[in-house]
């Protein structure tokens, strides 16, 4: 089972390059990092993570994360990167599918691509009107980025994404191209997964849970004549995402981790909270000796 984390990455935390170093000299599999571009100052929409609805400030402070990816890419060798997640509905697929074709390109082949469908309506509305119908757009999306990445001169139609034959290089370095891997908990994410996904990223999935999910996921993979053994399922645990205070109560402890690897998890990302150098360091050696 391997082991990554994930951090928002403020200006007030731990530089990403350091970050990164650390956890790649710590034997961590994968360093994550979310995406929320712009941020409404007055929004109804509650955070669903937190008893009183309301956005941890780190939302607000998030750089790019794909320009995050790439600085941490660059001083690190091995460190796997992902994006926890993409916004996909508020993107044009066309500019991220060569982001993402970029980044696996200069990093080796090292890019985790974590998408989801978003949830806080009035960002999504800033950019596009594809909230009522996210999912949809993000399934369409995904089909036209998988052609860009992996035809010579990909042509597109569908409901919302369209293009004529067109060149989009560099081409990804993993073949066919980097794992989409779908996050949410709601109803239909496992069926999306079976469908048309590479693996799945819940948050706070129990590890009780693991193993019937995967065998959901594995049927319903076999009714679309996919291979179940393709699919990864990666658990995200630890603090709520964005959280700022610095416990270490927050970090699993080994025998938690192995009820994971046990229950067949392929991967387990902790979430830490926007920490400065010293606390962030404390963290990830308390990630590292957990490790089962």
């Amino acid at each position: 089972m391997h082991l990554g984390v994930l951090m928002f990455v403020t200006d007030r935390a731990l530089a990403v390059t350091d970050l990164a170093r650390a956890c790649e000299a710590r034997g961590l599999e994968s360093l994550w990092v979310p995406e929320h571009p712009v941020v409404p100052v007055h929004h109804e929409t509650r955070y669903p993570l937190s008893e009183d609805g309301k956005l941890p400030r780190p939302y607000t402070e998030l750089p790019d994360c794909f320009v995050t990816l790439a600085a941490a890419a660059a001083v690190t060798q091995e460190l796997r990167i992902g994006t926890g997640i993409c916004l996909v509905p508020e993107r044009d697929p066309l500019h991220t599918a060569l982001q993402v074709a970029s980044l696996d390109a200069l990093s080796g082949g090292r890019v985790l691509f974590g998408i989801g469908a978003g949830w806080l309506r009035e960002e999504m509305q800033l950019f596009t009107p594809h909230f009522p119908y996210r999912f949809a757009f993000l399934r369409e999306a995904v089909t036209a980025m998988r052609k860009l990445w992996t035809e010579e001169r990909p042509s597109f139609e569908g409901r919302w994404v369209r293009f004529p034959p067109v060149v989009c290089r560099p081409k990804p370095v993993q073949k066919p191209h980097p794992p989409v891997i779908l996050g949410g908990m709601g109803p239909n994410a496992r069926k999306r997964v079976a469908a048309w996904g590479d693996g799945w990223l819940p948050i706070g999935l129990p590890p009780d849970d693991v193993a019937e999910a995967r065998r959901e996921i594995s049927r319903r993979a076999l009714e679309h004549d996919r291979d179940p053994e393709t699919l990864s399922l990666s658990v995200m645990i630890g603090a709520a995402p964005g959280l700022e205070t610095p416990s270490l109560e927050t970090i699993p402890g080994r025998d938690l981790l192995a009820r994971y690897r046990d229950a067949g998890a392929d991967r387990v990302i902790i979430s830490l909270p926007t920490l400065s150098a010293d606390d962030a360091y404390r963290h990830l050696d308390r990630v590292a000796a957990a490790a089962p």
